[in-house]
């Protein structure tokens, strides 16, 4: 019987490619749409992004995401320093400036500053030059992507940032923030020179905790100095998503169009599924008049709606990973992140929108008479 229900199924071509199509672009929506959310929610957490050699991110206490906190003082940093259990402490600076291109243009860039004696928080991977060549008098490393958006800049190119003499001496891979600015990295005390700032110059303290040393201890005594909060990156991180999430209409606008492919999927599905349905109920009558029982004939509806909803999601699925790896290899700005869990999650819908879709159908072939064979309408 199971077989029978294959064949009604691609027998009718039209009917089946319609619905296939139509359950493959609510699946590419939804995890295409998820994708892009998710990329821009990673893109929200900026510097945390990069900087791979910190345990720890002492903070404000009050901080909700990573673009606004408020500085650190001095003092902080050597109290931190003191914790037991702290293997070393060290600045890093955050901050925006404008920066004149030679060509009389100007570009706003974002300015991360790192300590000159260890350079914690440098970049993941340089492309040209060596990040110790920052320990030179006025010197910059510009993100790869970046250097190309402020007309192609590269080592041994001099700029202005806010009036200030800077020298590119190389260039490097690193992810820019939800503002897509450009990213320009340079020692801590460099950093405040391009971008004044208060008295207070310190966005946030990098702590590595020393070997053996539990993270949990250690974030309670820094905490217990008073005025401070310390997190690890993926407690920033989160921290950082659900401030976007709540606070902006980001989380929302991206629900309405994940919701839309939802529904797009279950309206097609159900009209479609029903209207092979309707056609194909005679032979559904025959089947009943043959002895077939009612719980047979709705596995027989139910196999249809799996074999059509599993194919669509695949093509669909399949389109959205291609549209994610091609936009990581061309490094394009429109960041997007397919985790399993998206895929679990749309696949989970696409099965409950041609089962819903399947709800009208089930019920047409459980009253479906068999005498239906037999009569002329």
């Amino acid at each position: 019987m199971l077989r029978i229900a294959l064949r009604m199924l691609f027998g009718d071509r039209t009917k089946y490619l319609t619905l296939v199509l139509g359950l493959a672009f609510a699946a590419l929506l939804m995890n295409q749409q998820g994708a892009i959310f998710l990329g821009l929610l990673n893109q929200a957490t900026g510097p945390l992004q990069n900087v791979r050699q910190a345990d720890l991110w002492v903070t404000d206490p009050g901080i909700q995401w990573v673009a606004e906190f408020r500085s650190l003082s001095d003092e902080k940093l050597s109290r931190v320093r003191s914790v037991p259990g702290v293997a070393w402490a060290e600045p890093f600076y955050n901050g925006y400036a404008v920066a004149e291109l030679p060509d009389g243009q100007f570009k706003r860039c974002q300015i991360l500053g790192i300590p000159r004696t260890t350079l914690a928080g440098r970049p993941p991977a340089m492309v040209t030059g060596r990040i110790e060549d920052l320990w030179m008098p006025d010197s910059i490393v510009i993100e790869e992507q970046s250097a190309l958006l402020m007309g192609g800049v590269g080592v041994g190119d001099v700029l202005k940032i806010n009036d200030r003499r800077a020298v590119v001496v190389g260039t490097c891979k690193a992810r820019r923030g939800f503002e897509s600015n450009a990213i320009m990295y340079t020692t801590f005390d460099n950093a405040a020179r391009f971008s004044p700032a208060g008295r207070d110059r310190i966005s946030y303290i990098l702590v590595k905790a020393r070997e053996g040393t539990n993270l949990d201890e250690l974030k309670a005594r820094i905490a217990a100095l008073g005025d401070v909060a310390a997190l690890t990156t993926e407690e920033f991180r989160s921290r950082s998503i659900a401030f976007i999430v709540v606070a902006t209409g980001i989380g929302v606008n991206f629900g309405i169009t994940i919701a839309l492919g939802f529904v797009v999927g279950l309206l097609l599905s159900a009209s479609i599924f029903y209207q092979f349905t309707a056609e194909n109920i005679r032979h559904f009558a025959v089947l009943k008049a043959l002895g077939t029982t009612t719980p047979t004939l709705v596995a027989m509806v139910l196999l249809q709606a799996m074999v059509v909803g599993v194919i669509g999601f695949g093509i669909g699925a399949g389109a959205a990973g291609a549209f994610t790896i091609l936009s990581r290899e061309l490094e394009s700005e429109l960041s997007a992140y397919l985790p399993w869990r998206l895929f679990l999650g749309s696949f989970l819908a696409t099965l409950l929108t041609i089962g819903l879709g399947s709800v009208l159908s089930i019920r047409k072939v459980i009253k479906v008479p068999p005498g239906l064979v037999f009569s002329g309408g």
